[in-house]
C-alpha cells in the first residue's frame, strides 16, 4: 500500500505522461488543516487539464485505488481532485501565476515526486 507522497507521486507521474508542465509536489503536513498534499500542475489550455485528471483518475482506478471528487467544471481553466489526503490542482498559466499557491503555501517543503516514485518497486506502479 502507497502511503500519501508516493500516491501523489504516482498522480503526478500520470500527469506527466499527458504533458502537464511545472508538476509541484508540496507537503502541507501541519500547515493545512484539510489535506496533507498538494499536487499542481500546469496544462496548456482546457482539453490538456481535462486530459490530465482524466488520465490521473483511471490510472488510480486501473490500480485499485479510490479515485477523486472533482471539484471545478471540466472545460474550465481551474480542475481540483480531492483524494482526501492529497489535493491535485490542475490549472492553465494564468491560473497558476494569479493565485500563486506555492506562494501561498510558502512554508510547505517541496517533494522530488520523480525521485520518489523512483524509490518505489515496480509492482507498486502497476496497473491490476
Amino acid at each position: 500500500m502507497l502511503d500519501t507522497i508516493q500516491r501523489a507521486a504516482l498522480a503526478a507521474n500520470l500527469a506527466d505522461g499527458k504533458k502537464a508542465t511545472d508538476i509541484t509536489l508540496l507537503d502541507v503536513r501541519g500547515l493545512c488543516n484539510f489535506t496533507d498534499v498538494f499536487l499542481i500542475v500546469s496544462g496548456n489550455n482546457r482539453i490538456q487539464l481535462n486530459a490530465i485528471c482524466e488520465s490521473v483518475s483511471v490510472g488510480f482506478k486501473q490500480r485499485g485505488m479510490r479515485g477523486p471528487t472533482v471539484d471545478g467544471v471540466r472545460g474550465s481553466n481551474w480542475l481540483v481532485l480531492d483524494f482526501g489526503d492529497f489535493v491535485l490542482h490542475a490549472m492553465n498559466s494564468e491560473a497558476r501565476s494569479f493565485y500563486r499557491l506555492e506562494k501561498l503555501w510558502g512554508d510547505a517543503k517541496e517533494v522530488d515526486w520523480a525521485e520518489t516514485l523512483a524509490e518505489l518497486p515496480e509492482t507498486a506502479l502497476s496497473v491490476s
